[in-house]
């Protein structure tokens, strides 16, 4: 037993001496080649990326901690992310996220960047935009990237409209996210949302067109938000069916304006937009767009 665990000793040695001879070219150095690791990242959106949530409608995505959470665009999705930049300046420099508030000139390059997605402004269509800033979290670790997001609506209320498809477009003429025509929902006497229609379905409300505020000030009223919107949607209904002012009594048509602005962050960052329709005491078949001096 002695001789055969001496046997395997000398055996033993021989390789590990055998292992001294290095081929030619070779250091010795086991770990000078290696690459470096890279600095660790936060991982970034990109456009095209698509989101589904839990939240039930936009206004919670814009107000509340609901969250959205990366899915392939051919799954159900209702957030479709179209650009992406970088804060740069003051705002990169600080040493958290700058909030929706802070943030006039990237929301404005978002705005921008949807019309060109789009085909349109978002302002005409069954979506809404949504600026995001990077986490807490993200920021710390040295994330300034911001995203300009996209959000399908069932709804003007804002009830999110899953697709598997993209938006790509979905406002361009005969777009199918353009509004149009539908019927009012009215709950306790107030008008609450609208059921979007064919032109050609008995329908009593059409949009007409999007304006802007005339007034700086953040309306918190009835007699504010009239102020603000509401003659420019007078002008707006107008223009958008030709019609004259006694044709419009006649009628009993009226404008309504349905703000898309609910928070003093988002108007700070330069939404104050709100959405035109003509409204009827009647459900009709037909288009007005361009209808002049007709009797309803």
């Amino acid at each position: 037993m002695r001789t055969r665990m001496m046997a395997v000793l000398a055996l033993v040695l021989l390789a590990v001496a055998g292992c001294t001879e290095v081929p030619g070219g070779v250091d010795k150095d086991l770990v000078d080649e290696w690459a470096m690791l890279g600095e660790a990242k936060v991982p970034e959106p990109r456009a095209g990326d698509c989101w589904t949530t839990q939240a039930a409608n936009v206004i919670e995505l814009l107000h509340t901690s609901h969250s959205v959470v990366q899915t392939p665009c051919d799954f159900s999705h209702v957030v479709e992310t179209v650009h992406v930049g970088h804060f740069t300046g003051p705002l990169a420099d600080a040493d958290r996220a700058p909030s929706l508030d802070e943030m006039a000139d990237t929301y404005a390059a978002c705005d921008a960047e949807l019309t060109k997605f789009l085909g349109g402004s978002w302002q005409d269509g069954r979506v809404r935009m949504l600026v995001y800033a990077p986490s807490g979290s993200q920021w710390k670790g040295g994330a300034r990237f911001f995203r300009c997001d996209v959000a399908a609506m069932r709804s003007e209320r804002g009830l999110l409209g899953p697709r598997t498809t993209t938006l790509k477009d979905a406002l361009r003429p005969g777009g199918d996210m353009l509004l149009g025509c539908g019927t009012k929902i009215e709950t306790g006497g107030s008008w609450t949302d609208v059921d979007p229609l064919a032109c050609t379905a008995p329908h009593d409300v059409e949009f007409v067109g999007n304006v802007a505020s005339a007034s700086a000030v953040f309306p918190t009223d009835v007699k504010a938000r009239t102020a603000a919107w509401g003659t420019a949607c007078l002008d707006k209904l107008r223009s958008y069916t030709g019609m004259p002012d006694s044709a419009l009594a006649k009628a009993k048509a009226a404008y309504a304006f349905w703000p898309l602005v609910v928070a003093q962050d988002e108007w700070k960052a330069g939404n104050h937009n709100a959405r035109c329709y003509l409204s009827l005491p009647k459900k009709i078949t037909r288009s007005l767009k361009g209808a002049g001096n007709i009797t309803i």
